[in-house]
């Protein structure tokens, strides 16, 4: 009998991440996937990029409004709200041998309550990561407490899992997907981007930066010291922009670069698909920001990463990642040094051979295996 697996997608990035694995569960005659798509899939202000997805021939078999408003944490907990009692009920008219869900996010954790009150086995990928600057940190943490299967990213967020009580049977590091997507996929040429976004005559860096929900200090004040020293450099190279996650405070970030991309003739790209992304970073200087990207996935192309501020603050880091403080100084000088000649080890520490092949054997294991069984707390 076949076993149904449910995917549940709610931003471009995860979905990226994913899309190879998605492809080869699709594929497998053991295996009847279903994709439901909610958050930024569904908002317009973000691409609408369930398109993206339903391109590349997967059937979606409910897409989920959430209602995104990133203006207010209330409005973000609103969102939640929506997001849990919708996947409540879908959960409770459709079943599944198991529930996959990717990261951190907070629609995610609202799916994660929906599937766990239905008592649906969940499948984990890149638990035990800290990201001590954002609420991701403990809506990711919270997830693992959920699920029944955890595929990490390295060996580091493989103990953490089992140190927060989970058996060890169930915690494999399988390295990342993203990291082995830079080099698999099937990227578009440099003259492919060039019809689709523009001449690329220019040396340019790529931007992603999203707000730090757990800091002090706000995304405006934030972004204005990035893009003051991004100004510095403007006849020296240009400058591409992808639009921030739907975190709070994401509005204000926007507005800004939209103005400096005006004022400066830089580029702003809402959203794109996961093989322009890694092929934009890949003809370029380096990635600039604070994404999770920059320190799992870019490595792999051996360019550098200038991570700033306190978002990714406790993620496994390569050496080509230059970590500085959200100060325009500091951003200048990490520009600065990234074109240096002292990054040569771009080893990426979130790559292991056969990652897709390894997770989709783990996967299919676990869904034969017997689900009904109740969570103990693992004592080390």
């Amino acid at each position: 009998m076949m076993k149904k697996i449910v995917y549940v997608t709610g931003s471009r990035a995860e979905y990226g991440i994913m899309k190879r694995l998605l492809l080869a569960l699709d594929l497998d005659p053991e295996i009847e996937l279903t994709i439901v798509a909610t958050g930024m899939h569904c908002d317009e202000k973000y691409g609408s990029t369930y398109q993206v997805i339903e391109n590349d021939g997967f059937k979606i078999d409910r897409l989920i409004d959430i209602n995104l408003d990133t203006s207010n944490n209330a409005k973000i907990l609103n969102s939640m709200s929506i997001c849990q009692s919708e996947f409540g009920q879908y959960f409770q008219e459709n079943k599944f041998d198991a529930v996959m869900i990717l990261g951190d996010r907070y629609e995610i954790f609202s799916v994660a309550i929906a599937a766990a009150m239905h008592n649906l086995p969940i499948i984990h990928l890149h638990g035990g990561e800290k990201t001590l600057g954002n609420y991701d940190e403990f809506i990711r943490h919270a997830i693992t407490k959920m699920s029944k299967l955890h595929l990490a990213s390295t060996e580091e967020y493989r103990q953490r899992i089992i140190q927060m009580g989970e058996h060890p049977d169930t915690v494999f590091n399988v390295g990342a997907l993203g990291a082995e997507n830079s080099l698999l996929m099937d990227l578009p040429s440099k003259k492919q981007l060039e019809t689709k976004f523009g001449l690329l005559e220019k040396p340019y860096f790529m931007v992603v930066f999203h707000p730090e929900t757990l800091t002090l200090v706000s995304p405006s004040v934030q972004v204005i010291e990035l893009l003051n020293a991004l100004a510095e450099f403007t006849e020296q190279y240009d400058f591409i922009f992808i639009g921030s996650n739907s975190d709070t405070g994401s509005d204000e970030i926007t507005e800004k670069v939209k103005l400096f991309c005006t004022m400066t003739g830089s580029r702003f790209i809402t959203s794109v698909k996961p093989e322009e992304y890694l092929a934009l970073n890949k003809y370029s200087k380096g990635l600039i920001g604070n994404s999770s990207s920059g320190l799992i996935e870019i490595p792999s192309l051996h360019i550098p990463t200038i991570n700033i501020g306190d978002r990714q603050k406790g993620r496994v880091k390569g050496k080509s990642i230059i970590d500085c403080m959200c100060k325009k100084n500091d951003i200048i000088s990490s520009i600065r040094l990234s074109q240096s000649n002292l990054l040569s080890d771009n080893i990426n520490p979130y790559y292991k051979e056969k990652v897709l092949e390894n997770i989709l054997l783990i996967i299919k294991r676990f869904i034969k295996s017997n689900l009904s069984y109740t969570k103990d707390f693992y004592d080390k």
